[in-house]
């Protein structure tokens, strides 16, 4: 799918001297990094792996085992803590922050807190939230003990902080859209064939799983480009109209013939995506409500790709699919709806 960010307002890799301001590491080579960097995959989607010692990890969330882990924390923590102090978000009373030194797999690992209206009374004054608040991932210690650079430890950070602000994106539009009062794809989904701690989905996000990538020049899916007569065609005998959704609070929806268009709160930036073809066996109705649910969700992530800073400045391009400038990563979201 094509999305289009219309806004109102050289990558180089031959930089080698540290920036004075990114904490002793070159942003170039941070960059650079990142665009080599193997998509992250969070721990509820990863394998059992083994500590370099020979170790089984007890659970996907452990590279190390705890002995290990514990002397790479001692040897690396304090070089850690402060390569992680350059990675910020703080926008809209979201706020990244890192958990500190520990010799359990949630040591280092990115926290999100915000601030927001409770979807079940939003005329109550907004609640302090938290986001992944029992996540744990010891890969950015496990980085160091292998010998990781600094630029490829703010790298992999940078990645595990994209996600988690990311994955609260697609959970939020998961509590607030609706359809004619009902929840489009509820972010909490009950499943009896599944343990509890599985029910919600890989993502904690139901049957929306969310994968992102950098550094591709066409980082967004086109597939339904390729559709163009069959877009067209869904777009004619689209059953829906804006009075019969619930948004985000702030947020702007416009359904037009040719697409969706949403704007976020506070901002004059506009995110369209066009109608796409029918699935198999889909009706009308539930292709528009994908296509909406699907533009929210990038409205918002161009949001997050603003104000996730290295260092005070932005580090990922405008939004996805967007080609690399002024130092900044392309970088790609893909949604699937059957997690």
């Amino acid at each position: 799918m094509t999305v289009i960010i219309e806004r109102s307002r050289t990558t180089s890799s031959s930089r080698t001297v540290p920036d004075p301001h990114a904490g002793g590491h070159s942003r170039a080579l941070v960059l650079e990094a990142l665009r080599q960097l193997v998509p992250y995959t969070p721990p509820m989607a990863r394998e059992h792996g083994r500590c370099p010692c020979g170790v089984w990890g007890p659970t996907s969330e452990e590279a190390m085992c705890r002995t290990c882990r514990r002397g790479a924390i001692d040897e690396h923590g304090s070089r850690l803590s402060g390569l992680l102090t350059t990675i910020t978000y703080d926008h809209r009373d979201v706020r990244l922050h890192w958990t500190g030194s520990c010799a359990e797999p949630t040591a280092f690992t990115p926290r999100v807190g915000f601030r927001a209206p409770d979807v079940c009374d939003p005329h109550k004054a907004p609640i302090l939230m938290r986001w992944f608040d029992h996540w744990a991932d010891d890969q950015l210690i496990a980085a160091c003990a292998a010998g990781a650079s600094d630029e490829q430890i703010v790298a992999l950070a940078l990645a595990m902080a994209h996600y988690a602000l990311a994955t609260l994106v697609v959970h939020e539009v998961g509590e607030w859209s609706t359809y004619r009062n009902v929840q489009i794809y509820p972010a909490h989904r009950p499943d009896p064939h599944l343990p509890h701690d599985e029910d919600s989905g890989p993502d904690g996000n139901g049957q929306i799983v969310l994968w992102l990538t950098y550094g591709g020049p066409e980082s967004v899916a086109t597939r339904r480009d390729e559709q163009g007569a069959a877009a067209a065609a869904a777009a004619a005998r689209c059953p829906v109209r804006w009075e019969d959704f619930g948004t985000l609070p702030g947020q702007t929806l416009r359904i037009r013939p040719d697409g969706v268009t949403v704007i976020p709160p506070g901002s004059t930036t506009s995110t369209t995506t066009p109608w796409s073809a029918l699935h198999a066996d889909e009706d009308s109705l539930a292709a528009a409500l994908r296509d909406v649910h699907h533009t929210m969700v990038m409205s918002e992530l161009a949001v997050v790709a603003e104000h996730l800073r290295l260092s005070g400045e932005p580090v990922l391009a405008p939004s996805p699919g967007h080609g690399p400038n002024g130092g900044q990563v392309s970088w790609g979201a893909y949604l699937t709806y059957d997690g």
